[in-house]
């Protein structure tokens, strides 16, 4: 238990002192020590290996504990849980291959920089490699997508033993909050008993008491912070053509956006904001529809002389088939390491405190001029909205219904946004509204696996209403979630129902015929609506625009599904994005 000194006392509540094993001993003292490293929710799921790890965690009033029955919902849950808190996340399964099914989440989580702790229950070293039941090689499960992988000692109730096992267990978890933040395995064999049993009891509770001591506060290791040099002061105060570009996730906390706002207002340049950024929604200095514009050939040729990029690799490609084309110096700040310049674009890359550093460089530089992009681009997003106006959307296309939805978002809200078409029609089409809406996406490897789970433990944890946009394969790949959701109140689902693959008809292998439908396109041939409502969770058909933009409004818990045709809405949004380029000029 934590006391009101900050010390961990040997814990009485909820839990049967004179029914305890070596095995429960080692699990309170890793809780213990995991509730230091600022993980306060726990996601279990269920099996026999596990039990005391699950009973500790469950019985504690250290955590919020979830159970989810299958490990793959339970880990994108937890990667959910994680954004919408800011803090790590714990996950619990049992041994054999449940382990395996977080693979998909774990490699989400290490690409995108986002803490999560994974206790792996295992057999005893005696059963390994021996054939064994619901036995395999479970160390270093996750390979290089774990920042640190432990094969903890068998428990003993030796206090030596414990002593080493906290060392490596702190070392891990400081691993999994220092830059880059990511996911670690801590593997933990254990014998039967695996139900609670006297053993030694009083031994147990000195043991306890005696190595409450060893429990460390583990917090994120301060960024590095990175003075802003005179080379990139001179390159910014002398350019002309200066233009900021913000990628997913390049600002995920307030003082991030702020700073990065505040800098575009001061230089007076762009600011090209991406759907799952962090900046699109809060109105101005973000120039919208960019991934309109940028198409037509006046705009395309207008180069920048300096480019400052922020967050993952943007989600339009004409973006960035735009900044390839002129290879302007470009310059990328960062909050960690990790990889995120796919077309190295970046004359230099800065790791800091994104934050502190964009501060510093707005309070350095003396601009006296506009960024010569700053008109045109302007002029651009007006001729954009006037035509939207003049032009509505096909109601036959997805892109309509999506930007009802973000119409009807409430403030203060989130915003989660499948991989493939859903984060498309968001990037092509939302505009900022002055709302307070948080976007969250799956950048990290840009998969549709996990959607639903991941949206839920957002929504969870952040208490926000929250509007989940998808379509039917990533919701079909995520039905387990389907089952959290309806236990969810605060989330609200747009399913694109085009009955397949709908991303194929945008791309040139659509015009091959002969085997598309079997490769590409897909069709599920189900009836999503009714197996939603089958698992308990409500669903309406959504006909007409104007009903979309009212039910938004409310963000009632249920699902609504647009059905609509791959081939007429592939058409739809062409003769759509076309017929706006023949009239802006």
């Amino acid at each position: 238990m934590r006391l009101e000194d900050g010390s961990y006392a040997a814990r009485t509540d909820g839990f049967d002192m004179n029914a305890m094993n070596p095995n429960y001993l080692q699990a309170e003292l890793l809780w213990m020590q995991i509730r230091a490293a600022g993980v306060e929710h726990v996601v279990i799921s269920p099996g026999s290996r596990s039990t005391p790890l699950a009973r500790t965690a469950h019985s504690s009033e250290l955590f919020t504990t979830h159970v989810v029955i299958d490990e793959r919902s339970a880990a994108f849950f937890a990667l959910g849980l994680a954004k919408g808190n800011h803090k790590p996340v714990a996950l619990v399964c049992t041994s054999g291959s449940a382990a395996a099914h977080y693979y998909p989440a774990i490699i989400e989580a290490a690409q995108s920089g986002v803490p999560l702790v994974i206790l792996s229950a295992d057999r005893p070293q005696r059963l390994r490699n021996k054939g064994a039941m619901q036995t395999i090689d479970q160390t270093a499960l996750f390979g290089k997508y774990a920042r640190m992988s432990l094969d903890l000692p068998e428990p003993k109730a030796d206090a030596s033993v414990l002593r080493e096992t906290l060392s490596w267990v702190k070392r891990a978890l400081h691993v999994m909050v220092s830059a880059p933040q990511g996911p670690v395995q801590i593997n933990v064999p254990m014998d039967e008993p695996l139900a609670p049993l006297e053993l030694e009891a009083s031994h147990c509770s000195a043991l306890l008491i005696e190595l409450k001591s060893e429990i460390e506060e583990i917090e994120p290791s301060a960024q590095a912070v990175c003075d802003v040099g005179a080379n990139v002061k001179h390159l910014v105060e002398s350019c002309y053509c200066g233009l900021i570009v913000c990628g997913p996730d390049a600002a995920r906390t307030p003082p991030e956006r702020i700073a990065i706002h505040e800098l575009a207002r001061n230089l007076g340049w762009p600011l090209l904001a991406d759907a799952a950024s962090g900046l699109r929604f809060s109105g101005e200095p973000n120039m919208p529809y960019y991934d309109i514009f940028l198409r037509h050939e006046s705009l395309a040729h207008i180069a920048p002389d300096l480019v400052l990029e922020f967050g993952m690799t943007p989600t339009s490609k004409t973006l960035s088939q735009y900044l390839n084309r002129h290879h302007s110096k470009t310059i990328r700040v960062q909050r960690d390491r990790l990889p995120r310049d796919p077309d190295e674009r970046a004359n230099e890359t800065i790791v800091t405190d994104v934050a502190k550093y964009v501060n510093d460089l707005r309070g350095m530089v003396k601009v006296s001029r506009d960024s010569l992009l700053l008109d045109p681009f302007w002029k651009a997003v007006g001729v954009v909205r006037s035509l939207l106006a003049k032009f509505h959307i096909p109601r036959e296309s997805e892109l309509a219904f999506v930007r009802a939805a973000l119409d009807g978002m409430p403030d203060h809200s989130n915003l989660v946004l499948a991989s493939s078409m859903a984060i498309r029609y968001a990037d092509m089409i939302a505009a900022p509204a002055g709302k307070n809406i948080h976007a969250y996406a799956q950048r990290g490897t840009n998969g549709i696996d996990g959607v639903i789970s991941h949206a839920v433990g957002i929504a969870e944890c952040s208490g926000r209403q929250t509007l989940l946009v998808c379509g039917d394969l990533a919701f079909w790949h995520d039905l387990q979630g389907v089952r959290l959701a309806r236990d969810c109140d605060l989330l609200t689902i747009l399913l694109l129902n085009n009955n397949g693959g709908g991303i194929f008809n945008f791309l040139p292998v659509a015009e091959h015929k002969d085997s598309f439908e079997e490769l590409h396109g897909t069709p599920l041939n189900v009836k999503l609506g009714e197996t939603a409502r089958e698992m308990g969770m409500a669903c309406y058909s959504l006909k007409t625009v104007d009903e979309c933009r009212e039910h938004f409004e409310k963000m009632l818990p249920c699902i609504y599904e647009v059905e609509t045709g791959r081939t007429e809405n592939s058409a739809a949004h062409r003769y759509f994005v076309d017929s706006l380029l023949r009239e802006f000029d």
